[in-house]
């Protein structure tokens, strides 16, 4: 068998997963008080369960509403209490319910932020281990021993909850720069007492809460620990004292999910990982505390590689997997393993659409405010089918088969023939290029778009897979159109590079054209145009040994980001000595630089070659939208507007759902942006 190591079964406690894929902890756990948000919260937890996974997590639910929690917006309740609260109760369970009943092992995440915190009431307060100020500037009261005593025995409290609510266990979020690592780590805990000091003393609260939380559940419950190999922090904790830490606590624990990181600095210390970390940033370390314990250790972070997992189980490094928003990505991952499908696998992007970070975090440019954002948490850029407001499961079939026709063979063209055809349609797929994939070609040749890469090369194999008519090397004419005589009329001729009206522009070439081989770009580089397309364009010349220089009017570079993603692009620009200019002007292209302006004047920057990213504009349509006559027409992708990849799978699948559909299922509501008319 494939991935023998993988998909065996692994004893925990006294349970036995069922493979060794463990989906990590989603959601905000109490998200599900607000019923606008339950049905796509489950099946957003259950669709790992579905897929195959051994166990499936529920995200952080916060074991007080004082001092511990996190997001906002949550309605309180005593945990010690569920009859007063049985909405909450009941909502709660449902998520044990969902996941069991696929056969995967059912644990909910209990998280205190400590320091972290951001009081959102009067009543509420941010405690840690010593008195500081934290990064969103809130004074942190330093705990005394009754704090220590009442929040260990909300750890407990909180745990018998679960059980209550039928999980087979909990996982304590003892990483991420929260309440364990700020007493485990000599950097955050500097306290004179007791607590402080030596590794054994700086461990002691955290041993409580354990021993606290096993005295309340019993033997049988499941108690798993999310703790950091390391905090990626000059002299703090190492894997070899969190070995030793596991090592004291190993009798009340049944397993060790390995990660690492701080919470204020998400995207340097990997605790959410970017595109440029490595995947599985957290196998090494793990292995090491695996050498000092006889528990189940498994690793978090970056991991979207079936092959990984099981090399790293079979060299005895990791007992198991645990994979987070690859389980938005493709949470058929487990299934696809045992069916021998790992080739048609989405592999996450890491590129943060799920989760940008939040305001608390301080990433103040976000499109969300906290409780927004805990209701967007769990969108993907490849998986069209992650948080819909729809149960795809519930979809009617269609009224017809019909004969459809899509022009493009990109990313939405190819999601639409998919889908059409799964859903009983006959499909012909047309391009004028001789290889589908449309612009992502691009990811053939850039060095940190791997997963990209896979993921045009999945969608190209879905394709291959299905009987659709693909027909590359022919253009769709007006005249094609109208002779093929469709029902239904797709259109995703996607977008082209605009060319802006600078003086000297015959000087430049597009960014783009720097991927097909048509020119080879000199030693030094200027690239007017700071956004994405310039940004990380830029960013993989730089690292193939050009100097770039980024031009952008702009107030700052790569502008339409914003959060998490935002953070990781400019870091990894920095790192690699690329250099940006924002707020400057771009005057004129000449043979051998441009001309720009800014505060400080005008100036000449010197160059090799000169590039352009100045933006996108739509293929013009409307000839073929008219040629289809009476046939349905449907605007996808970049034909709506020029976007992203996220765009282009959802408004392709909403689509193609949408064809011959019945009226008393109304996926037309959904659609938003599929129609610009």
């Amino acid at each position: 068998m494939k991935f023998e190591h993988l998909l065996s079964p692994m004893k925990v406690g006294n349970k036995t997963y069922r493979n060794r894929i463990v989906s990590a902890p989603m959601a905000f756990g109490l998200i599900v008080q607000n019923p606008d948000a339950r049905d796509f919260t489950y099946r957003k937890l259950e669709s790992g369960a579905a897929g195959g996974n051994g166990c499936v997590i529920v995200g952080e639910t916060d074991v007080n509403f004082k001092d511990a929690v996190r997001i906002p917006g949550f309605r309180e309740f005593d945990f010690a209490k569920p009859e007063e609260d049985m909405d909450t109760f009941n909502a709660v369970s449902e998520y044990a319910t969902r996941i069991k009943r696929h056969g995967a092992i059912a644990l909910a995440e209990l998280v205190h932020c400590g320091k972290e915190k951001v009081p959102f009431t009067p009543e509420q307060e941010a405690i840690g281990p010593v008195e500081c100020v934290n990064s969103a500037g809130v004074h942190v009261r330093a705990m005394n021993k009754d704090d220590m005593d009442r929040i260990a025995n909300d750890f407990a409290v909180a745990a018998t909850y679960m059980q209550k609510c039928g999980f087979d266990g909990i996982l304590i979020h003892g990483g991420h720069g929260f309440l364990f690592t700020q007493y485990l780590s000599p950097l955050m805990n500097t306290r004179t007492d007791e607590y402080g000091g030596s590794l054994e003393n700086r461990a002691k609260f955290p041993i409580q809460i354990i021993k606290a939380i096993r005295e309340a559940v019993g033997p049988d419950f499941l108690i798993e620990l999310r703790i950091d190999g390391t905090d990626h922090q000059p002299n703090g904790i190492t894997p070899e004292e969190t070995g030793q830490f596991i090592q004291w606590v190993e009798d009340y624990i049944t397993s060790v999910h390995v990660t690492c990181g701080i919470y204020e600095e998400s995207v340097k210390s990997g605790t959410e990982s970017s595109m440029f970390h490595e995947h599985g940033l957290n196998i090494e370390p793990a292995s090491i505390v695996k050498k000092y314990t006889k528990l189940p250790v498994g690793a978090v972070g970056g991991i979207n590689s079936p092959e990984q997992c099981d090399q790293a189980i079979a060299e005895g490094k990791i007992d198991f997997a645990i994979l987070g928003r690859q389980m938005l990505a493709d949470p058929q991952f487990a299934n696809k393993c045992i069916a021998g499908e790992e080739d048609c696998i989405r592999r996450c992007l890491r590129c943060y659409l799920c989760f940008p970070g939040s305001p608390e975090e301080g990433y103040d440019d976000l499109p969300f405010t906290s409780e927004e954002l805990a209701l967007y948490v769990g969108h993907c850029r490849i998986n069209p089918l992650a948080h819909l407001p729809f149960d795809p499961e519930t979809l009617p079939d269609p009224l017809r088969s019909e004969k459809v026709l899509i022009i493009g063979g990109g990313a939405a063209g190819m999601q639409a023939a998919i889908t059409a055809f799964d859903r009983g349609h006959k499909v012909t797929l047309v391009d004028k290029a001789d290889k589908l994939g449309g612009l992502l070609y691009f990811t053939d040749v850039d060095i940190d778009k791997p997963d990209l890469r896979n993921f045009k090369n999945v969608l190209i194999r879905e394709v291959e897979k299905r009987d659709i008519d693909v027909r590359l090397n022919t253009e769709a004419t007006p005249d094609f159109v109208k002779e093929f005589g469709a029902d239904v009329v797709m259109i995703a001729t996607g977008s082209l590079p605009s060319c802006p009206p600078i003086k000297g522009i015959e000087h430049a070439h597009q960014a783009m054209e720097v991927y097909d081989g048509t020119f080879k770009p000199g030693k030094k580089i200027v690239m007017i145009g700071g956004g994405l397309v310039g940004c990380e364009t830029g960013l993989y010349l730089q690292k193939i040994g050009h100097e770039v220089t980024v031009v952008e009017m702009l107030d700052r570079i790569a502008n339409e980001s914003f959060g998490m993603y935002r953070e990781a692009l400019v870091w990894e620009m920095e790192k690699f000595g690329m250099k940006s200019m924002a707020k400057t002007k771009c005057l004129e292209i000449e043979p051998d630089g441009v001309t720009v302006e800014n505060a400080d004047g005008v100036q000449k920057l010197e160059a090799d070659t000169v590039l352009f990213a100045l933006g996108m504009k739509t293929v013009p349509f409307d000839d073929l939208k008219a040629a289809a006559g009476d046939a349905k027409v449907f605007i996808l992708g970049d034909s709506i507007r020029p976007g992203q990849v996220d765009q282009c799978t959802r408004s392709a699948y909403l689509a193609a759902v949408d064809i011959a559909r019945p009226e008393e299922f109304p996926t037309h509501e959904y659609r938003g942006i599929i129609d610009p008319e």
